[in-house]
């Protein structure tokens, strides 16, 4: 049976995961600018009806940086589970870039130009801007791309995940996944300090600190996690077998974080506030994927993993990175032309247009830009190492896979989050 290679094939589910994770992100930005959703942050309105369920719509971002932890540190994984050298630092990096830094670049100037022209005209903001380093300062973040905080928090784990890889290959190729787990366990921990830290009363509301990487570093550890016991697991185990059940956990936590015990939008959370927050989101995230990522490589009817990967979502999932990048132009355009305020537009009309027009900007993006740059940065060949001899792992059982040669690592299924 097996369970998904993500290190060496697109995973369809996955990308379907990837579509509901983005429309739950385009639901909580129009809830906030059409008032259901109240937000201290922006200064926006009060919870209209809406409000209690689609103010914790946030889950998408965790949900992405699973994603992105798992399907980018898979290849690693997968390395040092054959004994090979670790995929290259340089090629990964430079996909990384192409993979993200133009579409990014083209929806950054079309929203300085239309909503942000001061800016555009300042060199340092701007260029603070394209580099993707707007969060390191307590400027505002220019209007139209307000949500592309998460990705340059992405990026910062995309800075750093190869140091991490190159510090878990050793243990990895001894087949000491267990001493992986709890260095990444250790991440963990360093986010929730970092929660503590950033949301005392002396820290202030939202000080910038609360977008950096440390605040999230945990939800891409979980991801990482996962991709060490999938390269490391030949059958489904038995938790992941029962996939709606997993679901069913998830949405026991979705429902507990939309309850007060987690606070309210209206104000900056507490500290007990916020870690519970941040641990239930985890729950949500890890129990979406895990039966995706260590289910069954085909799964079964009526299962979480075959609805996903019906064309529809699979495709919504491959464009999701455009979906991120253009959404927020599509509100902010769309009340440029109705006169309309922030915190006052109809939800019922503004919802269908944003996901409408966004789908739309999102094809092009993917088709005119994304695509074709990805296709040129992959005939660059690379040379194909000799693999090393594999280092058995002892908590594996029953036949190996054949590992994926270096040169077969595809990031082309890879988790640039909305």
């Amino acid at each position: 049976m097996g369970v998904p290679d993500t290190g060496r094939r697109r995973a369809l589910p996955l990308d379907g995961l990837r579509a509901v994770a983005a429309l739950l992100v385009i639901a909580l930005h129009v809830g906030i600018y059409t008032g259901q959703v109240a937000s201290s942050w922006l200064g926006i309105g009060e919870a209209g009806p809406l409000g209690p369920v689609v103010s914790r719509f946030t889950v998408g971002v965790p949900i992405f940086f699973v994603l992105s932890g798992l399907l980018l540190y898979r290849p690693f994984a997968n390395a040092a589970r054959d004994g090979g050298p670790r995929p290259s630092t340089g090629r990964y990096l430079r996909h990384r870039a192409v993979r993200i830094l133009p579409a990014y670049w083209l929806v950054a100037l079309v929203s300085l130009v239309w909503f942000g022209r001061d800016t555009l005209g300042a060199a340092w903001p701007a260029l603070r801007t394209f580099l993707l380093l707007h969060i390191y300062g307590s400027d505002p973040i220019p209007a139209g791309i307000p949500q592309t905080w998460s990705l340059a928090t992405e990026v910062s784990f995309y800075a750093v995940l190869p140091l991490l890889a190159a510090a878990l290959h050793p243990l990895l190729r001894r087949g000491r996944a267990g001493a992986v787990l709890g260095v990444l366990g250790a991440v963990e921990a360093v986010t929730l300090l970092s929660v503590v830290l950033t949301h005392v009363p002396s820290a202030g509301p939202y000080p910038p600190a609360q977008l950096w990487l440390p605040e999230y570093a945990g939800y891409f550890a979980a991801g990482m996690a996962l991709a060490v016991i999938a390269s490391r697991t030949v059958e489904p185990p038995a938790p992941v077998r029962r996939p709606w059940l997993c679901w069913g956990v998830a949405l026991g936590a979705y429902v507990l974080v939309s309850t007060p015990l987690t606070g309210s939008t209206l104000r900056y959370p507490t500290v007990a506030e916020a870690l519970l927050e941040h641990l239930l989101y985890l729950v949500v995230a890890v129990a979406l994927v895990a039966p995706l990522a260590l289910g069954p490589a085909r799964p079964g009817p009526g299962t979480p993993a075959r609805l996903l990967a019906h064309p529809v979502p699979a495709w919504l999932g491959q464009i999701s990175y455009g979906l991120f990048l253009w959404h927020m132009v599509v509100v902010e355009g769309w009340l440029r032309v109705t006169g309309e305020r922030a915190g006052s537009a109809d939800f019922r009309v503004l919802f269908p247009v944003t996901v409408v027009l966004s789908v739309g900007c999102a094809a092009l993006s993917h088709y005119l830009v994304e695509r074709p740059l990805r296709r040129l940065r992959g005939r660059t060949p690379e040379p194909r190492p000799v693999p090393g001899p594999r280092v058995p792992d002892p908590t594996e059982s029953g036949p190996r896979r054949p590992g994926p040669r270096r040169s077969d690592l595809r990031d082309e299924q890879e988790s640039v989050l909305p």
